[in-house]
């Protein structure tokens, strides 16, 4: 057999595989989500890959994961943007997103000075980036600093992956630093104060709703992780980190009340709303933080304030993130899903600014902000996924 003909079947065989692949992807994505749906998934799926490069670490002997933020800034790792994409990830490769944070635990646990670009990590926070792609010597002080974002983000994919594979074994070497960021969110918590989320392009928000959820949240998948450690000492302080953040959940819903729903800051009037899209790892994860009615009545009340083409992110403009309405609809009814859902496919179908999948749109006009020059190609899109996630109702 020559070579070209062996490499002919090589690739028939390869390309069998990806067509077998593709009718399962689409296929669970529908019987999830309809059809609708299924198309949404199959048009986010080669974006969030086409963002993540595998290399090879020698010193480790093993592979590590790295993921570009596209368009938006170009840095490498970007906590706030592996979060939003995690969803793909963890329902297809959650072994995929443990490599991706590999570097970042090792960064903030200076294990730099083996790789040749000594930095000393000493923020009491994780961290929110490495550097900007290819290079990986940020420095601290050099930081967007989003100190609950980043941190309650790691704590939480850190917690489904350790769920899905059963292991925490790989933390050993990082349970002290991750002790530092959980007595920083105590500390930080239940409110905030004043500091930058992921939503960074509409500044800091103080007071901020939803970032303090994702913040309580955090706490509680820390202390699903102790749980897991399985010493005396790491059960001991599961039991802290779970009450304290049930004691704080019901500060924060006291706090955000605005009586059909919660509000975007603690200190603004009832008028105010924003998409609670933090709250839905309280279910996935199952760590009974927030009481169920939470979710209804904030699901009830973003169909009140539905557009055209998809819910506004919160109280101060239009625009909305693509991620965080597919988050917010998953944990809603299937009516709800779908009412979401529906609006997002016919952002995309009509949109004007033909780009690669945008996540940052108008409402009602479905224009990209910023037009051709918005957030365009990100791997955040595989927020998508987030209905994968959540279990079926009995």
């Amino acid at each position: 057999m020559t070579s070209l003909m062996a490499k002919s079947l090589r690739n028939g065989t390869i390309q069998s595989l990806c067509n077998e692949f593709d009718t399962k992807f689409y296929n669970h994505l529908e019987a999830k989500g309809g059809e609708k749906y299924a198309l949404l998934g199959s048009l986010a799926y080669r974006q969030v890959t086409g963002a993540l490069t595998v290399v090879w670490n020698d010193k480790l002997q093993t592979y590590w994961v790295f993921m570009k933020e596209i368009s938006s800034d170009g840095d490498v790792s970007t906590v706030d943007v592996i979060y939003p994409a995690a969803p793909i990830l963890m329902w297809l490769s959650p072994e995929t997103l443990r490599r991706t944070m590999m570097p970042l635990l090792a960064y903030a646990n200076n294990e730099t000075d083996a790789y040749g670009s000594p930095v000393y990590y000493n923020l009491t926070w994780s961290p929110h980036h490495l550097g900007h792609w290819p290079i990986c010597d940020l420095a601290p002080e050099k930081q967007e600093q989003m100190p609950v974002e980043e941190t309650g983000n790691l704590f939480i994919m850190l917690a489904y992956v350790a769920k899905a594979q059963q292991d925490v074994t790989y933390l050993s070497p990082y349970w002290d630093v991750m002790d530092t960021w959980g007595d920083f969110l105590v500390s930080s918590l239940p409110d905030p104060g004043n500091q930058l989320c992921t939503d960074d392009f509409e500044g800091p928000s103080p007071h901020n709703v939803n970032l303090a959820a994702k913040g309580i949240v955090g706490m509680g998948a820390y202390a699903q992780l102790l749980e897991m450690n399985g010493t005396d000492a790491a059960k001991a302080k599961a039991s802290f980190y779970r009450e304290t953040a049930r004691n704080y959940s019901e500060i924060w819903m006291e706090r955000a009340d605005a009586g059909d729903h919660y509000k975007l800051q603690y200190d603004l009037d009832n008028t105010t709303f924003s998409l609670k899209y933090n709250l839905i790892w309280d279910q996935i994860l199952g760590l009974g933080v927030y009481p169920e009615e939470v979710f209804l009545m904030e699901s009830k009340y973003y169909q009140t304030k539905m557009n055209e083409y998809g819910v506004p992110l919160d109280t101060r403009a239009k625009f909305t993130k693509t991620d965080w309405e597919m988050w917010v609809a998953a944990v809603g009814s299937d009516e709800q899903f779908q009412s979401i859902t529906d609006a997002v496919f016919k952002f995309a179908d009509e949109t004007p600014t033909r780009v690669p999948f945008s996540d940052w749109y108008q409402t009602d006009t479905s224009e990209a902000v910023n037009g051709k020059d918005g957030f365009r190609a990100r791997p955040v899109i595989g927020g998508i996924f987030a209905k994968m996630l959540t279990a079926e109702e009995a």
